[in-house]
């Protein structure tokens, strides 16, 4: 009766005693034994898509309005608000301060170089509000991946900064490109050929529907990665988009 070699798996035939392909012995009893194979646990259900040992089967999670996730959304949201509340006013305040202090800069000007600078905090802020609440997701595939050197001059300097594309077709067929310098997330999470969803009220706002494809799974809330097998973020222990 053939039997299989208990160090690489390969068949043996009747009266062999050395494995053809790794040379390792074969007695006669093992060659009566079947190879053991690996026993996986059962398959148990994350999100909508079959798991085995925490790795998701393709698909996107039915976990974004998990309640877990939406309370952290909500409490980041409420954090940024009184961040912005204090924040916003700094350059204001410190510009008069000094005009006060050091007596080398008119109070008017104080006023107008602070109030500039407030002025463009609170957009900034404005815009992540925005952001945050917004409800224009969709999903996409990308479909090319680029990066170009531009330039940013200030006065008599020029700063030379990297740009990264990505771009990408919409199920409806629309074109996006995706324009990112500083904080890059699309270009280094996706790939060319990636099935996407783009949640904007996420602070990790990216989800590839084939998530054992890419280097891990990123916490819709506070944007640590986490092992694909993980269920939990490390960090803040709210449920991933599994």
């Amino acid at each position: 009766m053939a039997g299989y070699c208990a160090q690489c798996g390969s068949r043996l035939e009747d009266g062999t005693k050395f494995c053809g392909n790794c040379g390792a012995p074969a007695p006669a009893q093992q060659q009566a034994q079947p190879f053991p194979q690996k026993q996986y646990p059962p398959l148990t259900y994350a999100g909508n898509g079959p798991v085995r040992e925490g790795i998701p089967a393709p698909g996107f999670s039915d976990r974004v309005n998990d309640p877990e996730i939406l309370a952290a959304i909500r409490k980041n949201r409420k954090a940024g608000g009184v961040f912005a509340f204090f924040f916003v006013p700094l350059p204001l305040l410190g510009f008069l301060i000094y005009s006060l202090v050091s007596g080398e800069m008119e109070t008017g000007d104080a006023l107008l170089y602070g109030g500039i600078l407030s002025a463009v905090f609170l957009v900034f802020a404005l815009i992540g509000a925005i952001r945050g609440r917004a409800s224009g997701g969709y999903e996409a595939v990308v479909t090319a991946q680029d990066s170009r050197t531009r330039y940013r001059t200030k006065g008599d300097d020029s700063q030379q900064y990297t740009e990264y594309i990505t771009t990408v077709t919409t199920t409806d067929g629309k074109k996006k490109k995706i324009v990112e310098y500083g904080r890059v997330w699309a270009f280094h999470y996706l790939r060319v050929g990636d099935r996407f969803r783009y949640h904007p009220q996420f602070a990790f706002p990216y989800e590839r529907y084939d998530k054992a494809q890419g280097d891990g799974i990123y916490c819709v809330a506070c944007q640590t990665r986490n092992p694909v097998e993980a269920d939990r973020c490390s960090r803040c222990h709210i449920p991933l988009l599994k």
